[in-house]
């Protein structure tokens, strides 16, 4: 019996231990719709102390039923905050890319009451996750909500962080300097990934890409130069499908994939490209 106790014990931490793996290879994506991301993907800082940080919060319909991290500028009990609060990743490896490779960060942020929009934030990335790493480093953007378009809905931004390449990365995101009365700031999808096929380089070859939601396939045709594998990652940053390839045309069976949105890496003669499809 003890012997069965102990073997359901490690059992069970072995699962939790695969559970809060964190994929740290190219694309990498986190859309914190689990609850969990704190503290395993994904560390958290209150520098000024009031209490207040980085969480995870679930909205209801109203608000667009959306799963998010959110920092306070406002609280019921204390009023006006002035947040210095810190949200920083795990490391991201890009030590096989080089600085002539777009690599690119993506989120979603948003101040979550339109009239109460002025939330100010800083997202960065450096080769260290110290505040001083990050304070630091050059690779970084700072903006107001409501300056770009996220006034009560989410806005996508983006930071090219090739510079960095070669290095194991982090990225951070900081909501502070809030003057006046404001509100919540909303953080979501949160992307890393590269694009090692240039323009130039799709138009030369004729690489097209197409899904058929009817018979759940995704055609790749290259007219130039034959495929060479197909990469498809989930959200979660899992990989799914991963796939050796011959010709100048390749039909992709995702018949057995849930529905959901994927990124794919097709690699054409040592070049790379990534893209984004939804399967049905």
């Amino acid at each position: 019996m003890k012997k069965l106790l102990l073997l359901v014990s490690l059992i069970c931490i072995i699962n939790q231990i695969r559970s809060q793996t964190c994929d740290n290879t190219l694309p990498v994506t986190e859309n914190f719709d689990d609850s969990s991301v704190i503290g395993v993907c994904w560390n958290v800082l209150d520098q000024d102390g009031d209490g207040n940080n980085w969480y995870w919060r679930e909205y209801g319909s109203s608000y667009g039923g959306y799963k998010c991290l959110t920092s306070r500028s406002w609280s019921s009990s204390q009023g006006n905050l002035n947040p210095d609060n810190w949200v920083y990743s795990y490391g991201i490896d890009l030590n096989a890319f080089s600085t002539d490779d777009t690599i690119e960060v993506t989120w979603k942020i948003r101040a979550e009451n339109a009239s109460f929009a002025h939330e100010y934030y800083t997202m960065y990335a450096a080769t260290g996750n110290s505040i001083s790493d990050f304070e630091a480093s050059p690779v970084k953007i700072s903006e107001y909500a409501d300056e770009v378009g996220a006034a009560g809905v989410f806005a996508t931004r983006s930071l090219n962080v090739s510079a960095l390449a070669g290095n194991t990365v982090y990225l951070a995101f900081r909501h502070e300097n809030i003057s006046g009365s404001q509100f919540l700031l909303n953080l979501d999808d949160v992307s890393i990934s590269t694009s090692l096929l240039g323009i130039d380089d799709l138009e030369k070859n004729n690489f097209t890409h197409t899904y058929n939601p009817i018979d759940k396939t995704l055609t790749l045709n290259s007219n130039g130069l034959p495929l060479n594998s197909l990469q498809v990652f989930n959200t979660l940053g899992q990989q799914v499908i991963s796939q050796k390839l011959d010709y100048t045309e390749e039909i992709i069976n995702l018949s057995y994939l849930t529905k959901g949105i994927y990124i794919c890496m097709v690699e054409i003669e040592n070049l790379k490209r990534t893209f984004k499809f939804i399967k049905q």
